[in-house]
Parts: C-alpha cells; structure tokens; sequence
C-alpha cells in the first residue's frame, strides 16, 4: 500500500491517502473499557470513585485486571496517582486495606498529595513526569476539580479550554490521563448528562465511565469514540476495598409482578398506576410501588412521568437490540420519545389540561376506594 506522510496539522489528505496508511493496533489501559486518551470518571459523592480510581491504578501498576481476573486486563506500566483530596496518612491506610503489610507494593506508582493544578504549572509538571519515567502509562487526577485554575468560571468554554490541554497531553505523550469527577444529584434520564459540568465533559473526553448508583445497585456505565456502550452491574468488596462485577440479581417472582408484566407487554402505548390498577384489581398506590420496584430490577422502564413500559416490547418495536442481541437502551428511550410526540395530543388548552388532572384525581380516588 502508498504510505504517505501526511498528519495532522500538516494539511489535506485525500481519502485514497487514508485508505493506504496503516495504524497500530488500538491500545487500552484498561482492556475493552479505556484506551489511551482522556477519561472522565464520575459518580456521586461518597459512591466509591476513588476506591475504583485507586485499583485501576495498582492494577496498571502490577500488570493485573480491574473487576474481573479474567477480563479488563491491564498491561503494566509506571502510574502517577494525584491524590489531591488526601494526605499521606489516608492514602497509605488506604493501600494497608487494600495490598496488606506483606508483599513489597509497587515501586511504579507514584503518589503527589501537595498542591498540584494548574496554576501551580500542573501540565508541565505532567509532562515532565512522562518524560522523566520510564514506561510511564497512566495518570490518575482525584478529583479533577482540585486541578483547575482557582475562580475559574463555570461554562462550556471554560470546560473546553480545560479538558482539551489534558487531552492533549494524554494523545502526545500517548497514555492514559484518568479525571475523577463528580454527578449532579438531581436530573433523571441520561445519567452521563448528570455529569457536573457542561457539554464539553461529554464532547472533548475519549471516554466517560459513570458509577450510577439506585435502589436495585451501582452499575458501571461506559462510553467512548473507541469502545462499545458498557453497562455492567458491580458490587463493592468491603474486605478486598474493590469493585468486583455483581453475579446476576435473582428477581422475586409472584403473580402481581407477571400480571403488570403482561399487561404492558400486551399494551401498544406506555401504562401508568391508574391504568394497570383498573387491570389488576388492585389499589393504585400497591400498583405505584411495585413498578417502582421492577423499575429498580429494570423490569419495565419509564416512559415519561407515571408512564411504565416493557423494555424488550420498546426494543423489537424499534429494530432489536445490541450487537449481542440484549436490549438496547438507547433504542428503547428513542422508541419511548416516539411514543410519547404520537399521543401527544396537537393542542391542549389550561382548561383542558385542568379537566384531565381532575378526571384523573377522581379516577386514583375512585380505585382506591376512598
């Protein structure tokens, strides 16, 4: 094939020139979960981003996996962890849980716990580190707000402008640069869009990893320019203090759980407590509390507010699922979008609205009784 010399920054390049060059295999971090580049880390405060931050980091260091012994494997190499929510005192009790007081920890992970950001030359100090190490491979940013400019203003630009020279950083010197971060507490929906910040912690990162933690467990949620959706179900070891990948949860079955299952897999529209309760025979709230329930065990998934739905039905509606043949999520909130523009009702007057709220009041009084 023509190999050709052109780069970026160097100017144009045909697509005959693209089609002749040859890439080097893809290289992960973390095998199947982050490549090399920029990783944005987030979950709620306390869930347990640091305790996972701080595997990845001993495991890249030691050679071994993440999660699971026998998948996300990482290929050894020097690790720098900036533990800037901690002193030394909690950082080693931190590893004593983790590595006990026997073997020799590893010589190739390198802690800074001092002021260390941006302006204190942070990125320079990065680089530095790369250049100075050999087989330097990861570096870890807990937590990623600590690094930047003091007083800086909140606002896409600023994410941008922020993110991007990390960005660069990880893609020059060709390693991984992990930021923990944090989610907002409120706002439904697409958990990545409760990442704290603007659009650009979803546009200018590589990856983007969220612990989403409900009712029914934490699960692990992963996306990127480089690697398949992931959503993974794991579990917190309290002994080993690391996450492992949750064994299946065995749902409770009985017969109000099949009876709504049935009915919303017999139905062409999204249900609500009312509606399913006129069906079953039961009360409104018993009905409310169990979908909340099955939701938790992602049963049925919502379609908008008080709307429930079986997901597969959602998913072969709207072209199957995932290259493996599981549902897809993101199909099944598309098929719920459709869904809810087609009943929409063209025009909806104050008075109307009031008259449906009404009628629905009386009809929740109605089937429970009162």
């Amino acid at each position: 094939m023509t190999q050709t010399t052109t780069g970026a920054g160097q100017g144009p390049f045909s697509a005959h020139e693209l089609k002749g060059r040859d890439f080097a295999p893809l290289q992960f971090i973390v095998d199947g979960l982050i490549p090399l580049g920029l990783t944005v880390l987030a979950g709620a405060p306390k869930v347990g981003k640091s305790w996972l931050s701080l595997d990845i980091a001993l495991s890249v260091a030691r050679g071994t996996a993440v999660l699971d012994e026998n998948a996300h494997r990482c290929a050894k190499g020097a690790v720098l962890y900036l533990a800037l929510e901690d002193n030394d005192r909690r950082l080693r009790g931190r590893l004593e849980q983790m590595l006990g007081t026997g073997p020799a920890w590893p010589a190739n992970l390198f802690f800074e716990t001092g002021p260390m950001g941006m302006d204190f030359d942070g990125l320079g100090r990065l680089d530095r580190w790369v250049a100075a190490t050999e087989g330097a491979r990861l570096i870890v940013i807990d937590v990623f707000q600590k690094f930047r400019p003091i007083g800086s203003q909140a606002g896409y630009q600023q994410d941008y402008r922020d993110l991007t020279k990390l960005h660069d950083l990880a893609r020059d010197r060709q390693i991984g640069i992990i930021l923990v971060h944090h989610l907002r507490k409120s706002g439904g929906g697409d958990p990545f869009e409760r990442i704290t910040g603007s659009a650009g912690f979803l546009g200018v990162p590589d990856t983007n990893i969220v612990l989403d933690k409900g009712r029914g467990g934490t699960r692990l949620l992963a996306q990127g320019r480089d690697i398949e959706e992931i959503s993974r179900e794991i579990a917190f070891d309290p002994r080993a203090r690391v996450w492992r990948l949750a064994k299946p949860r065995a749902v409770d079955r009985h017969p109000e759980r099949d009876r709504i299952r049935s009915i919303l897999q017999a139905s062409p529209s999204p249900l609500g407590a009312i509606a399913i309760a006129a069906q079953t025979g039961q009360t409104v709230n018993a009905v409310s509390k169990m979908l909340g329930e099955m939701f938790g065990n992602g049963e049925v998934v919502k379609a908008g507010w008080g709307l429930y739905a079986d997901p597969a039905r959602l998913d072969a509606a709207n072209g199957g699922g995932d290259a493996h043949g599981a549902p897809n999520a993101q199909n099944s909130q598309n098929a719920l979008n459709g869904q809810k523009l087609q009943d929409r009702p063209r025009s909806s007057s104050p008075n109307d609205y009031k008259r449906r709220v009404d009628r629905e009041r009386k009809e929740r009084l109605r089937l429970s009784g009162r």
